[in-house]
């Protein structure tokens, strides 16, 4: 696994971005970007960030940001999308051991359910095919795929496709390609598919080092939406969180999170709804008085 640490700097912090953590890589597709990292894999991250930085929360750069206070110096904060059963299974417990904040962004609508986001019912379909043979799609993906590294540019190819674009509908499309494939889609995984339930999403947010915020309730992009919908997505997802936290959720991370992916208009809308923070999927570090809503963060994997 490769060294974060170089990324800290003594006069700008990080916000690394993680999605989940698993015992143990058991798949050649599923997972192949490393959205789960294995926890052998995550233990050494954090004692290479933390032999040279100092870990902080998403409440503290609010603070540095809005009082003017300073942070340390290689200053990094942890931060996980989606809401993930093993966020609070595997996650959780080795930050409690370390004594390291995280903040768990929650798609409210994946909690305490067996829905896949679209890119991992794909990937599941394809870890359980033979041979896929696509016609009638698009010209970028229309042939036959065999090989686990010919299936994964073939993956590469739908994430670029349909997060690209505003006018297709993810889920409807990856159900055309997994009907072209004559596939009945793949297993529910455990470890890489089961969602928090509403009783972990409380007892993370009762934990002190622990912060809940919101990542929509669908996991659609937001810019993509129209007012009344991104009202919806937004609304619901915070009243749902605070219902459930018995606390007031002023954190958020955009779904997708890259330039694209939110606006003035999605910033204004998460602004009405009380939330102070909302970082991207950017690459990048940040200063201390950047916006508190286009924060980059660096995905780890």
């Amino acid at each position: 696994m490769r060294s974060y640490a170089a990324r800290l700097l003594d006069d700008e912090f990080v916000i690394f971005l993680l999605h989940g953590v698993i015992n143990q890589r058991r798949h050649a597709i599923r997972n192949y970007t490393r959205k789960h990292l294995p926890l052998d894999d995550f233990v050494a991250f954090l004692q290479d960030v933390m032999r040279v930085g100092t870990a902080v929360s998403m409440d503290d750069i609010v603070a540095a940001n809005r009082q003017g206070g300073p942070l340390p110096k290689r200053a990094f904060a942890i931060t996980f999308d989606d809401g993930f059963r093993n966020n609070a299974d595997v996650a959780a417990p080795v930050l409690d051991d370390f004594g390291v904040p995280a903040t768990f962004y929650v798609t409210t609508g994946f909690v305490g359910s067996e829905f896949r986001s679209w890119t991992d019912e794909i990937e599941a379909a394809l870890e359980s095919s033979g041979v896929v043979q696509l016609a009638g799609l698009f010209d970028e993906i229309d042939g036959s795929y065999a090989s686990v590294p010919q299936k994964i540019v073939l993956m590469d190819r739908i994430r670029a496709y349909v997060k690209g674009s505003n006018t297709i509908d993810p889920y409807q499309f990856v159900a055309r390609v997994i009907e072209s494939m004559a596939s009945r889609g793949g297993p529910f995984d455990q470890d890489l598919d089961a969602k928090l339930g509403w009783d972990q999403v409380r007892l993370l947010a009762e934990h002190s080092l622990f912060t809940i915020g919101g990542h929509s309730h669908t996991h659609r992009t937001l810019s993509f939406l129209s007012i009344e919908e991104l009202e919806n997505e937004i609304s619901t997802s915070v009243r749902l969180l605070t219902d459930a936290t018995n606390k007031k959720i002023v954190h958020y991370s955009y779904p997708e999170g890259m330039a694209h992916c939110y606006s003035d208009s999605v910033i204004a809308a998460l602004e009405r709804y009380g939330i102070v923070c909302s970082p991207t999927a950017v690459d990048g570090t940040n200063r201390r008085d950047d916006s508190l809503f286009h924060l980059k963060r660096v995905f780890v994997v």
